[in-house]
């Protein structure tokens, strides 16, 4: 955890670095995933939430797209005195995380999409045959060359011979028809 001390002057001092720093430094290390936590330089009261806080209304002054639009800051204001709203803040929390859990991972599908080489459509083809014939238990097809020779009998691995098929029609029995 970061501590920084705010002054009376409003200048915020940090322990670690022993300098002043501005909410924009403030802004980088929760960016940056740093824990802070701004106390009273002299009574130690903790002032964490009106410093972020601080930092959200200067980021939407800054033109920032704002998370918190009047609707959802009047209906906060209207939770607060009421006794739900000791369960509302650790679900919002909870939800916000879950929230950004999944962004996260969206992020990261999508930079792995992004970043690896696309197939060939002949690639793409010869991958779903895989998959289909993975699928459907079949095993995959020997690779054929093409090539201006006559094709194989695949049965007995013999060149196919002038004698017509035992499913062919017979010259004889089409004349007897």
């Amino acid at each position: 955890m970061r501590v920084l001390k705010k002054y009376p002057n409003r200048r915020i001092y940090d322990t670690q670095t022993s300098q002043f720093v501005a909410l924009a430094e403030i802004r980088q290390m929760i960016i940056d995933r740093e824990s802070v936590q701004v106390v009273h330089s002299k009574s130690g009261e903790d002032l964490t939430r009106s410093v972020l806080m601080q930092i959200i209304t200067e980021m939407e002054q800054e033109g920032h797209a704002s998370l918190l639009t009047n609707r959802v800051l009047e209906e906060l204001i209207r939770f607060y005195g009421d006794k739900i709203v000791a369960m509302m803040g650790p679900y919002l929390e909870q939800q916000i995380l879950q929230s950004l859990a999944s962004q996260d991972q969206v992020r990261e599908h999508l930079a792995k999409a992004f970043t690896q080489p696309y197939l060939t459509p002949e690639q793409a083809i010869k991958s779903m045959i895989e998959q289909y014939q993975a699928f459907a238990g079949q095993a995959p097809p020997a690779a054929t060359a093409q090539s201006d020779e006559a094709p194989t009998d695949a049965a007995n691995g013999d060149e196919p011979s002038d004698e017509p098929d035992n499913d062919a029609p017979n010259d004889e029995m089409e004349s007897k028809k």
